[in-house]
């Protein structure tokens, strides 16, 4: 079977990125042959797949205009069995009659919000043919040859309840064999492990890390010319809010050292909102406690109320991580730990498997 993937931009890392990788090694693993349509070069080794990519180099700029160039990729995979579209982004086909599933990461929330003002002068003609995609995604969404997989239920009721559609929830891919052999027995400081971006309110973090008197580790990656630019943003802040002392900030590190980091940190904070969130997982995998915001997904990947603080709450979110570095939430970390086969990447391939048996009557 040959099977067609749309993922504009590769070498970003996160979330995106490993669902897009555990869904190649699946089709991988059973010998079908895999076409990955690209606009850029990816940054990163992809074994056993066919890459067409429209620039034969990386672009870590233009973002916006990549995830747009996602709608002429796809015209390139309409000779393939089946197009799976990784990145979540609104370009569909259009030919009717070709089957798509795209793998949402979200509820394209990201898309709407986008303020066109932005994009003043010449760089409104940069907008201004993403923002006809989105007025279309209304109507191509509901098309009965788009397929879609939510990688949550809070993500499946928020397309539900935007475009009433339904989706199917699989879980993102979770590498739990990383944190193997976990020793519970922890340092008293704190760990964030996040994209550097303004949607994953970090200032709030620092607001809260201010008040605290514990060691911050604020961990993330800069793939990007925007992720840089907000680095440089959150380092400022830290120099002028004299938060030296306590923040270790660290970008690109290796991935060993990232996990390592996570083992020996006895709080996991999150501070922002998540349609699902791998690295809360990933937290309670190494043995954090997490503490989350008290919305969106990150009621379904951290079920105890005591764990959750009013979103934006200082005060709160402070209280909650007192509790967690006095010990107070110990008794939580088994029951924390129970579920997580379901979010591991066999889950998540399984699952994808199963998936396309039943809804689409395509055997792998």
């Amino acid at each position: 079977m040959n099977i067609g993937i749309v993922h504009g931009f590769v070498g970003g890392g996160g979330g995106t990125e490993k669902t897009l990788l555990a869904i190649i090694e699946l089709f991988v693993e059973r010998n079908h042959k895999v076409t990955l349509y690209t606009f850029s070069k990816p940054s990163i080794n992809i074994p056993g797949v066919h890459i067409k990519s429209t620039v034969p180099f990386r672009l870590p700029l233009f973002g916006l205009y990549q995830r747009y160039y996602e709608k002429n990729l796809i015209k390139h995979a309409l000779n393939d069995d089946l197009i799976i579209q990784t990145s979540g982004g609104l370009a569909f086909p259009t030919d009717p009659k070709k089957h798509v599933i795209v793998y949402c990461h979200n509820y394209f929330q990201n898309e709407f919000e986008r303020n066109e003002t932005r994009y003043r002068g010449i760089w409104s003609l940069y907008y201004k043919p993403y923002a006809k995609l989105i007025k279309n995604l209304n109507t191509l969404i509901k098309n009965k040859n788009i397929h879609l997989i939510a990688n949550s239920t809070f993500t499946y009721s928020s397309i539900k309840s935007k475009y009433d559609k339904d989706s199917t929830v699989i879980y993102p891919p979770v590498d739990l064999s990383e944190f193997e052999n976990v020793k519970l027995e922890k340092k008293k400081q704190v760990a964030t492990i996040s994209r550097f971006s303004p949607e994953k309110n970090l200032i709030f973090a620092l607001q809260v890390i201010e008040k605290l008197d514990t060691n911050y580790l604020l961990i993330g990656n800069t793939k990007t010319k925007t992720t840089e630019l907000y680095f440089n943003k959150i380092k400022a802040k830290i120099n002028s809010q004299k938060l030296k002392t306590k923040v270790n900030l660290l970008k690109n590190i290796p991935r060993p050292e990232l996990v390592n980091h996570l083992k020996t940190s006895k709080i996991y904070f999150h501070s922002s909102p998540e349609t699902f969130g791998i690295s809360v997982i990933e937290a309670i995998a190494a043995g954090c406690i997490p503490i989350v915001p008290d919305d969106s997904a990150n009621k379904e990947t951290v079920k105890f109320d005591q764990l959750r603080y009013s979103p934006n709450n200082v005060d709160d979110a402070c209280k909650k991580i007192s509790q967690g570095l006095s010990g107070e939430f110990d008794n939580l970390t088994n029951a924390l730990r129970q579920p997580l086969l379901q979010f591991s990447k066999d889950s998540f391939k399984n699952n994808f498997k199963k998936y396309l048996d039943k809804e689409l009557s395509i055997s792998i």
